[in-house]
């Protein structure tokens, strides 16, 4: 098994360089849906019920907590198919989040990016590495969701092998009741 990452600092106008970057490093060309998924900044959840036409599902795996931090292990999976599309670990650092995030992350009925939505909370979200696991032969990538200028979330997210058959699909069943 090989992990190849690349480190992302200024991940704005060099993010297509980093992906590039990747590629090579991993000897690898991916397709234009994990380049997305992999520079993407918005809400997950959003991106990839638009990518598979499905609404998405979050299923809080595991959730841990401390005075410091709450650690929880979800998988996103298609509301149509039940496939898992992405698996996601999640460090909250609760110092530096508003208290009814706090609470709302602890009622484990909601994704992060739903809540950020559902609340209105001003983040940004900083990529900091993508990488490629050859054994899974899956992406990944690492990042911080920040507010009031502190890190409050840390995601590493890990796309699944087959998202692209899964986007792929999608396109197929669009197309096919589309009529010119």
């Amino acid at each position: 098994m090989v992990i190849v990452s690349v480190v992302v600092r200024d991940f704005g106008s060099h993010m297509l360089q980093k992906i590039s970057e990747l590629e090579n490093k991993s000897n690898i060309k991916l397709p234009v849906t994990k380049k997305i998924l992999l520079a993407e900044t918005g809400t997950v959840e959003q991106i990839l019920s638009i990518l598979t036409n499905s609404e998405t599902i979050v299923n809080v795996l595991k959730q841990t907590e401390n005075r410091e931090l709450i650690l929880r292990d979800v998988c996103i999976a298609s509301k149509k198919t039940g496939e898992t599309l992405v698996k996601a670990r999640s460090r909250f650092f609760l110092a530096n989040m508003p208290g009814n995030i706090i609470n709302q992350i602890k009622r484990k009925n909601l994704g992060i990016g739903n809540i950020i939505i559902r609340h209105e909370l001003e983040t940004f979200r900083k990529i900091i590495k993508i990488g490629y696991n050859s054994k899974s032969n899956s992406i990944f990538r690492v990042y911080h969701i920040i507010h009031r200028g502190k890190v409050a979330i840390e995601i590493k997210e890990c796309f699944t092998s087959d998202i692209d058959s899964n986007v792929n699909l999608a396109l197929d069943a669009e197309n096919s009741s589309q009529h010119y």
